[in-house]
């Protein structure tokens, strides 16, 4: 090719040609595209910079309504609490009292009721007192919703300015809205507000502050505009995406007519708008000018050059358009960089081929420098100037758990843990803003799956080629796994420092490389002491070879070892550790240390040697205990058996000794059980054991003795060493001794238990024949003894099971109907025979230490009822029978007492003990001394079953009781037998005489209750008032109960008129007999001659001097010879062989007496009259 040729293809020499055309040409496109590029440009980058102030600025907006609503909050629950504790009325002081809500709301502040009516005002010169809010958006849902809101914009009811108002729930402590606290921001005024939004914004713009859901401007830079409407749907574009939600930039026409650069950001505590407004007059300003001076210049060039160049730089620059789009094409990072193509071969041409060559050069070192990073140990990533991450490399995916495209475009902050996030937030900033030059720091971080690691990150800013910050670029190494493990070496540094236990840790060889603090307690050596030294200087020399041989194979088999050993302090002292010994290994199993930790357990050696003497030998005597004794028993049986040798079981308890107890004090008993242990040893053989079992209770187990009658020298022995007198203190004491023995083997297969049992039995035995003596075992006696224990434990069992429950009898006074309390009856709710009567299971256990379990136990049941019943308001005395053996304990007043401190809820006056009359009291002195410390308590007693018993006029005169119970069986049969009638007169009047209250019982009808009442006992009990009943049902019984009204106006009779009493229950008795003649049950009848039955005779006597001038005396006498003309004719049909015609005619006897009974009453009547 010709140069002329290549002259003229080259650029140059088009570029020459056609320079004037395309410089004119350039600068019309260049200044429309760089006007509009400008516009964008500009418009973007004010609206993000207007779009971050007004973030700023609802920031600061949304930090003060939240300042203030907390405030609310915290004032809210102390107002609650004190409106709860003193009503509304405290709460205008309580509000005064509370400055910082005054600085805080300019418009006032109120607390209200539930009905939403002010009770309280600040300041009071509102006038707001007692105004009703309810109407008030905000104000009712705090007292419907228990809802914390922001009200928008209204004017005041009484201020009468633009305000919004805040209000806040009272909750009590049942989370029940008692009221409402609220405040008021008067917008009227300058407030806090203001202060943000009373700057202007640019020279001519500023900021609009909108209550979004009523379309209302709450305050603007132009106050004007505060409580305006602003238009509806429709009108403003801007503002209808704004109130849909929209956070951002825009230019819109407002309602004005002005065109305006509008930035809008939301205020969410109130949902409220922050809107920063610009006019694009001044916001646009510089660009205007700029496009109208381009545009003239344009304009002249265009004329001149346009229409020269216009098509020959069309052609010539093609190549280049097609290379442009291509480019333009490829600035998507997602496309593949391809080769341009090339169509010519001028330098356009070469300039597209260089191009391919660099872009291939590129690809390579982007893919190279891509594997690099994926493979790398670290995570890789960049960030723009937002924070957001531009790139990661495969590590940083794997690292978080997250894919790339969740990665890229998220902020980098978001992967940081929460409690880091902040401050992690703002060492990016300072990275960014240049403040910091990089970082170099530990991270918490927060993976997808919200699990968190530890990375060691260092970042520092990333610069293009012209030194221009393109963002941040950082790289995250996991450090999770080396930040544990220096958290555990350092738990671990911390517990060898602080465990109360000693440490001590040595090398391989058992050279001492370490101890603890704890060591040195223990041993008494400081550790620069034993650095160094071996174990083995702490060795006490309790231990053989074998031991410490034992102890190393376990440690090198097994790698550990635990157990007891003894070594010696540094001051010579041997003490007991509880040690564990570890082998600490490398990865190939070699042992690098051995780590001992242990404990001195010295003390607790020497607490089990001291429980060791006390759970075998008796603390007093020092002779095996219970528990040795069964052993040496169990072990005696075994070598018996084994070698066919008989074995004796002597059960001993000594004679008298109570009474020495109770005269001389214990500490003088506890002498002679000394004093008597020792010598009743010495009397047997070193083979023999005797053991005591407590109290004056012993056993001696005899070994080989050959046969059973080769024991009776050492049972006399025995007897003889017991009844020797010791002297103690100066005073010569005696007691005998009674023994009960058994022999084994027996017939039967036994065990040790069964033997003491047979020996004790043996032992009462022997008590019962008169003491000071032994008795060998009967087993055909046991076996009926046996039945009567098995009885026994099954009550035991019941005891335990709680099978017995309470019922109560209501005790009442006749005349008033006063309930004045109820007795304690205890049932056996058997599981199988159901509710079984004290009569089946008290007899069992009348003299067994189990009757006084079952009495503590009915007590300590009817003081609880008590309790239980004052506690709904019935106040009920109970009274409970106590047995004889329960009362003759002289530890029962304590045991009283103790039972009454254990039921705080029952008052111990409200407890009457019932003593059986038919009990006999042996110890009359002693019992009368039980029953006084008692009463001492508040509890009293009554004599029950009174005139039945032992010695009633004894008991009466020596016991304290205040209270006699009529025994039922005389009141039962009063009405028809004169003897129990006579009895029951004299009971009332002993009572009468002793000063002493007395109650029937069995009252079974309502005569019973009349008879009682006039021969003056007004207390009673009984069917007929009421059965036994549980607990439950007694305060509904109490609450219906009314006495029959025959009783309530019934008064005494007159001892001279009791002869006439007498008489009637002498005509019953009569009757009665009758009756049984009549129904041949009784051979004889009663006497047919009306003069001679009792009551004829007194109707003949005393009746007629007595009652003869009353008219109802001839009446009386009238229908008595009516009874016997009726009873003759029936007794003549009788022996007439008509039985029937006689049991007929006993309706009409029945009749005549019925008639003539209360004819008798009358009588009584009027003769007092």
């Amino acid at each position: 090719m010709n140069k002329p040729a290549l002259q003229w293809r080259s650029l140059s020499t088009k570029i020459t040609l056609a320079a004037l055309g395309i410089f004119l040409a350039g600068i019309w496109s260049l200044s429309f595209y760089a006007g509009q590029i400008l516009r964008k440009d500009m418009e973007a980058r004010l609206g993000e910079q207007q779009f971050a102030t007004v973030s700023l600025v609802a920031s600061q907006v949304e930090s003060e309504l939240a300042t203030r609503l907390h405030a609310l909050e915290v004032v809210a629950r102390a107002a609650a609490k004190g409106m709860q504790e003193s009503g509304p009325g405290a709460m205008q002081g309580f509000l005064e009292e509370r400055v910082t809500l005054q600085t805080l709301f300019n418009g006032g502040v109120l607390i209200l009721d539930q009905d939403g009516t002010a009770v309280a005002d600040y300041p009071l010169t509102a006038g707001r007192l007692g105004v009703n809010y309810i109407d008030s958006e905000v104000i009712a849902a705090a007292l419907h919703e228990a809802k914390a809101s922001i009200g928008k914009p209204v004017l005041g009811r009484k201020l009468k300015m633009p305000l919004f108002g805040l209000a806040v729930p009272l909750i009590d402590n049942q989370d029940r809205v008692i009221g409402a606290l609220s405040a008021a921001v008067n917008l009227g005024i300058p407030g806090f507000l203001d202060q943000i939004t009373e700057s202007h914004y640019g020279k001519t713009g500023g900021y609009v502050l909108i209550a979004r859901q009523q379309r209302l401007i709450v305050t603007a830079t132009d106050k004007t505009r505060v409580m305006e409407q602003l238009p509806g749907p429709g009108v403003i574009p801007l503002l209808d995406r704004v109130i849909d939600g929209f956070e951002g930039s825009g230019v819109e026409v407002n309602a004005q007519g002005v065109e305006v650069l509008a930035s809008v950001k939301r205020v969410p505590v109130a949902d409220w708008l922050v809107v920063a407004l610009l006019p694009t007059e001044e916001a646009f300003a510089p660009i205007r000018e700029t496009q109208r001076r381009m545009l003239l210049a344009t304009i002249l060039l265009t004329l001149v050059a346009g229409l020269l160049t216009f098509w020959w730089l069309r052609y010539q620059l093609s190549p280049l358009h097609t290379a442009a789009n291509k480019l333009a094409n490829m600035r998507d990072a997602s496309a593949p960089l391809r080769a341009l193509p090339v169509v010519r071969r001028d330098e356009i041409g070469q300039l597209v081929g260089g191009f391919n060559n660099l872009l291939e050069t590129l690809g390579q070192r982007e893919n190279l420098l891509q594997q690099i990073l994926d493979t790398s140990s670290v995570a890789i990533f960049m960030i723009d100037m937002q924070g957001r991450i531009t790139q990661a490399n495969q590590r940083m995916s794997e690292m978080f758990g997250m894919t790339d495209d969740e990665l890229l475009g998220n902020e980098y902050v978001a992967l940081v843990h929460p409690s880091e996030r902040e401050q992690s937030r703002e060492k990016m900033l300072a990275l960014l803003a240049s403040r910091l030059p990089s970082v170099d720091l530990d991270r918490l971080y927060w993976r997808a799956d919200s699990t968190e690691f530890w990375g060691r990150l260092t970042g520092r800013q990333l610069l293009d080629a012209n030194g221009t910050k393109l963002g941040l670029v950082g790289v995250i190494a996991d450090i999770d796994v080396r930040k544990r493990a220096e958290d555990r070496l350092q738990l671990a540094a911390s517990v060898f420092t602080h465990a109360r236990e000693g440490i001590l840790i040595t090398s391989a060889d058992g050279t001492i490389i370490d101890v603890n603090e704890a060591f040195t307690r223990i041993t008494g050596y400081e550790r620069e002491e034993v650095l160094g030294q071996k174990p083995r200087m702490l060795k006490s020399g309790h231990h053989d070879a074998g031991f410490y041989a034992d102890l190393w194979r376990e440690l090198t088999a097994t790698g550990h070892w635990y157990g007891e050993i003894w070594n010696r302090r540094k001051n010579g002292e041997v003490y007991a550790e509880m040690k564990t010994i570890s082998a600490v290994r490398d990865l190939q199993g070699n042992v690098l240390q051995y780590v001992a930790l242990f404990s001195d357990i010295t003390p607790i050696k020497e607490h089990e040697k001291q429980l060791e003497q006390i759970a075998h030998y008796d603390v007093l005597t020092t002779l095996p205990n219970r528990v040795l004794l069964a052993d040496r028993l169990h072990q005696a049986m075994v070598h018996a058996s084994r070698y066919r040798q008989i074995l004796a079981v002597a059960y001993l308890d000594l004679d008298g000794f109570k009474a020495i107890n109770d005269t001389f004090g214990h500490e003088t008993g506890d002498q002679l059980l000394i004093a008597l242990s020792a010598r009743m040893k010495e009397t047997l053989r070193e083979s023999d054991t005797l053991a005591r079992l407590g109290g004056d209770e012993f056993v001696a187990v005899l070994f080989d003795i050959g046969s059973a009658s080769a024991s009776v020298p050492m049972l006399s022995r025995l007897l003889a060493a017991a009844a020797e007198p010791v002297m103690v203190n100066g005073r010569a004491l005696q007691v005998s001794a009674s023994i009960g023995v058994t022999f084994y083997p027996q017939a039967d297969e036994v065990d040790a238990d069964q033997l003491l049992r047979q020996s004790d039995q043996a032992m009462y035995q022997a008590k019962v024949a008169g003491k000071n003596r032994y008795h060998v075992f009967d087993a055909d006696q046991d076996r009926n003894v046996r039945g009567h224990h098995e009885s026994m434990e099954r009550i035991r069992r019941a005891l335990t099971a709680g099978e017995f429950v309470l019922h109560f009898q209501p005790k009442v006074n006749m005349r008033t109907g006063a309930v004045i309390g109820a007795e304690a009856l205890i049932r056996w709710q058997h599981p199988e025979k159901g509710l079984l009567p004290p009569s089946v299971f008290l007899p069992v256990i009348e003299n067994h230490s189990l009757a006084i379990d079952l009495g503590e136990w009915v007590i300590a049941r009817a003081l609880t009822q008590m309790a239980a019943w004052r506690a709904t308001g019935l106040h009920i005395p109970v009274s409970v029978n106590i047995s004889a053996r329960q009362l003759q304990q002289s530890t029962f007043p304590n045991r009283l007492a103790a039972i009454l401190a254990a039921h705080p809820g029952a008052w111990a006056g409200d407890l009457e003990l019932e003593v059986l009359e038919t009990s006999a009291l042996e110890d009359l002195i002693g019992v009368s001394r039980v029953m006084k410390a008692c009463r001492e308590l508040g509890v009293e007693f009554a004599l029950d079953d009174f005139g039945t018993g032992y010695s009633s006029l004894t008991y009466l005169k020596r016991l304290p009781v205040s209270l006699l119970k009529i025994d039922q069986s005389f009141v039962r049969d009063m009405l028809d037998d004169p003897d129990d009638l006579a009895i029951l007169e004299g009971v009332i009047s002993l009572a009468s005489s002793f000063r002493r209250q007395v109650i029937a019982e069995g009252v079974e009808t309502v005569e019973h209750g009349r008879m009682l009442l006039q021969l003056g006992c007004e207390l009673a009990q009984g069917y007929g008032i009421a059965r036994p009943m549980p607990a439950s049902d007694l305060p509904n019984w109490v609450a219906r109960w009314r006495p029959d009204a025959n009783w309530s106006n019934l008064a005494p009779v007159d001892r001279d008129d009791y002869p006439l009493l007498f008489a009637a229950t002498e005509h019953r008795a009569w009757i009665a007999a009758m009756d049984e003649h009549l129904k041949d049950a009784r051979n004889e009848p009663p006497a047919i001659d009306l003069h001679l039955c009792r009551f004829g005779q007194w109707l003949d006597a005393d009746g007629q001097n007595r009652y003869g001038a009353h008219a109802d005396f001839w009446r009386i006498d009238h229908l008595h010879r009516q009874v016997h003309s009726v009873a003759k004719r029936l007794t003549e049909r009788r022996n007439e062989l008509d039985p029937e015609a006689s049991r007929s005619g006993l309706d009409e006897l029945h009749g005549l007496r019925d008639q003539l009974l209360a004819r008798l009453q009358m009588l009584l009547q009027n003769g007092r009259q």
